[in-house]
């Protein structure tokens, strides 16, 4: 996966944030201190059939059942059409389409100070390309830094998508205040699902 940083300051503050995290051993205490969500609710394990046992939460409306509420969306739409494992809920009814040159941005993430991952379902009809984000805001919601993830080939299945391994949440420590996941479809069409979090690496990479 090509991993590129935007910025040589967030490079640098990343660096910096991993040393700070080993010499500082109170994580939780180090969470409260700066009012970081350390309850992000009810976990479960909607990836354990994909060989992942790790405890997720559930993202903000991030099955799309209230629609883009909460979401940045440009030039996609939500559409009729859950993802096939029915991970959140047998009841849901839609998922996030992404036409060619269209983006989407989740609602932040709960986090913490250690090794945040989230997850979610992708698919592409029409042997579509997305490029997969993650998106560090600071406290005043500016944008400190973008990590390219990765380019995802989905198939025309549903399909989990690669656990994400958010180092950004160690930034913590440094005031970056939120984190996001962002889909910019690259061509063909490409449908999102299901968005989860780990926020303490419950169960390791």
């Amino acid at each position: 996966m090509a991993r590129i940083w935007r910025f040589v300051d967030f490079r640098l503050a990343l660096v910096a944030a991993i040393l700070a995290a080993v010499l500082v051993p109170p994580v939780a205490s180090a969470g409260s201190l700066l009012g970081l969500n350390n309850n992000c609710g009810v976990t479960s394990q909607p990836f354990a059939q994909f060989g992942d046992a790790r405890d997720y939460t559930f993202g903000a409306n991030g099955g799309l059942e209230s629609g883009a509420n909460g979401w940045t969306v440009s030039g996609g739409k939500v559409v009729a059409g859950n993802e096939s494992y029915y991970a959140h809920s047998s009841s849901d009814k839609y998922s996030l389409q992404l036409p060619a040159g269209s983006s989407a941005s989740t609602p932040a993430f709960c986090q913490s100070t250690t090794s945040t991952v989230v997850r979610f379902f992708v698919r592409s009809p029409d042997g579509g390309k997305v490029r997969v984000q993650v998106v560090a805001k600071g406290l005043l919601g500016s944008v400190v830094g973008v990590l390219d993830i990765a380019t995802l080939s989905p198939s025309s299945s549903w399909q989990a998508g690669p656990a994400v391994l958010n180092l950004q949440s160690l930034l913590g420590l440094l005031g970056v205040s939120s984190i996001q996941l962002k889909f910019v479809t690259v061509s063909g069409t490409v449908q999102v699902d299901d968005m989860y979090v780990d926020p303490w690496g419950s169960r390791g990479c």
